[in-house]
C-alpha cells in the first residue's frame, strides 16, 4: 500500500493555484505569527517597550516621569519593560501555536 505524500494530493485553491491543506495552514500560521507583538511597561508606566516575534524591538516610549531617573535606573527600567514585552510576545506565540496545533504535547510544558 502506498500512502500519498501531502504534495502528491494537491488541491486547487479558489484562485486556481495548486495548494495543499498543510501549506495553506503553514501560510496562515506564518501570517498570524508575523502580527505577534508584546508590550511591557515599567517605572510606573513611564517606560513602555514593544517587541515583535523573536524579541525584535519595535518601540520604546519614555515618559517625562522616567526622565528623573539616573541613567542606570532608567536602563534597568527599560530592561524590565523589555523582558515583560518579550514574555507577552511569547504568550501570544503560544496562543497562536496552540490554536493551530491544539493537540501538540509540548504546549502543556510551556504553560
Amino acid at each position: 500500500m502506498v500512502i500519498p505524500h501531502a504534495c502528491d494530493t494537491a488541491q486547487v485553491g479558489p484562485e486556481g493555484d495548486p495548494t495543499t491543506p498543510a501549506l495553506s495552514r503553514a501560510d496562515e500560521v506564518r501570517e498570524s505569527l508575523a502580527r505577534v507583538s508584546g508590550t511591557g511597561t515599567a517605572a510606573r508606566g513611564d517606560v513602555r517597550v514593544t517587541v515583535a516575534v523573536g524579541g525584535r524591538l519595535t518601540g520604546v516610549v519614555i515618559g517625562a516621569g522616567a526622565m528623573t531617573l539616573s541613567g542606570a535606573a532608567l536602563a534597568a527600567e527599560i530592561m524590565t519593560a523589555t523582558s515583560l514585552a518579550s514574555l507577552a510576545a511569547a504568550r501570544e506565540v503560544h496562543s497562536v501555536a496552540s490554536r493551530f496545533y491544539p493537540d501538540h504535547e509540548m504546549w502543556g510544558e510551556l504553560t
